[in-house]
């Protein structure tokens, strides 16, 4: 259990410090952004594959017991996580994690329409859900961790695009923003569904945990 929250607290650390607007400034200005962006990446890839293995590896001290119902929960609430990936990949938003901002309408905006930060929701969703069947202390840890970076995300995201956009700018685009039900298009949810269906079949051979109920 102590490697688990060593782990937690250098995951935690890595994306806290960073996220400091005058140190990032000065390693943005010595590194340049796109090399910044690609060693955070590799070195959050790293901490998190650290975290990971750290958590399945942990003794496990049971809180509750896990009921069918549980995994139910999961299953319906993973289609939806699944969405808002897709989303998130394949339509533009200037916001937030994605595929960046080229071609966004604001008249149209799909998920954006919706939420501004749709990955941090997905991966909120995930995390927080997952509390739910995994009943032990080290999966508790786990998951409130991540819920709680995925909420902390879109703060810290909107101060950065405000910062590179302008407050103007940025508060300008955002009023323009039609809000209401995505229109995301079929493909969209039958790609969902794939994804769905590939994290489904993955999940025991993969995590070592069976997610379906027979």
């Amino acid at each position: 259990m102590s490697d688990l929250i060593i782990a937690m607290s250098v995951f935690l650390l890595a994306h806290i410090i960073p996220s400091y607007r005058p140190l990032r400034a000065r390693l943005v200005e010595r590194m340049g952004e796109k090399i910044f962006m690609s060693v955070y990446g590799i070195i959050s890839l790293f901490l998190f594959a650290w975290l990971l293995h750290s958590y399945l590896k942990a003794p496990y001290m049971g809180l509750w017991a896990t009921q069918d119902w549980m995994r139910f929960v999961v299953l319906i609430v993973m289609y939806t996580v699944c969405v808002l990936l897709i989303c998130t990949f394949s339509q533009p938003n200037p916001f937030s994690l994605g595929k960046g901002g080229k071609g966004f309408d604001p008249a149209n905006p799909g998920i954006v329409g919706l939420t501004r930060h749709p990955a941090f929701i997905a991966f909120a969703l995930w995390s927080f859900v997952h509390m739910l069947p995994n009943g032990d202390v080290a999966s508790l840890l786990f998951f409130a961790l991540m819920g709680a970076l995925s909420l902390y995300g879109p703060k810290s995201l909107d101060d950065k695009r405000k910062a590179k956009m302008g407050e103007r700018d940025w508060q300008e685009l955002k009023a323009r923003v039609v809000t209401g039900w995505p229109h995301i298009g079929a493909q969209r949810f039958l790609a969902a569904f794939l994804l769905y269906l590939l994290l489904f079949f993955a999940h025991e051979p993969v995590i070592g945990v069976m997610p379906y109920l027979w």
